[in-house]
């Protein structure tokens, strides 16, 4: 199974457990984060991080809740959804509150994701931020340069609702 399947996976889960009279939506995401700052040929500033969560909408009698964790731990997914229906109540009536429908138009498919550059080493990403800080210096004595910066970001994602939206994506 792949990180969205697997993801599309979970938020129907999620969405399974909708009680009667309520509208439930689950979108899941994980994500992975690269960001790096060169100085002088040096690395400055790196991060590379990893992070996941799960968001929760409940609607239930023109009333909306919204829970979140930065977790796909199961205890915490129950702990989001409860927390997303005890929010419910404090929720303004809304006579127009409602989740989205399918539609029947069919999703215009994009190619986003870049396997080789997902799988492009840290130490490449690094050396492509000394490289273009070299270049740019070399391109013209009179070039100053504060810094130099590499990011990417990859992620997958899904979303299911109790309407019958089912999409994942990376």
């Amino acid at each position: 199974m792949s990180g969205g399947e697997e993801l599309l996976a979970l938020a129907e889960r999620v969405v399974a457990q909708a009680l009667p009279g309520e509208q439930v939506e689950a979108f899941v995401s994980r994500d992975w984060e690269t960001d790096i700052r060169v100085y002088e040929g040096e690395v400055e500033h790196f991060v590379s991080a990893q992070s996941e969560g799960i968001g929760i909408r409940v609607i239930r009698d023109g009333r909306t809740g919204f829970a979140y964790a930065g977790t796909l731990d199961a205890d915490a997914i129950a702990e989001v959804l409860a927390e997303a229906r005890d929010n419910v109540t404090f929720g303004t009536p809304d006579e127009f509150a409602a989740l989205a429908e399918p539609d029947g138009v069919d999703v215009v498919e994009q190619e986003l994701w870049s396997d080789a550059l997902a799988a492009c080493p840290t130490d490449r990403k690094i050396e492509l931020a000394k490289e273009l800080e070299r270049m740019a210096l070399a391109a013209d004595g009179r070039v100053r340069i504060e810094d130099s910066n590499y990011a990417d970001v990859a992620a997958e994602l899904a979303v299911a609702t109790t309407t019958g939206i089912r999409r994942s994506g990376r």
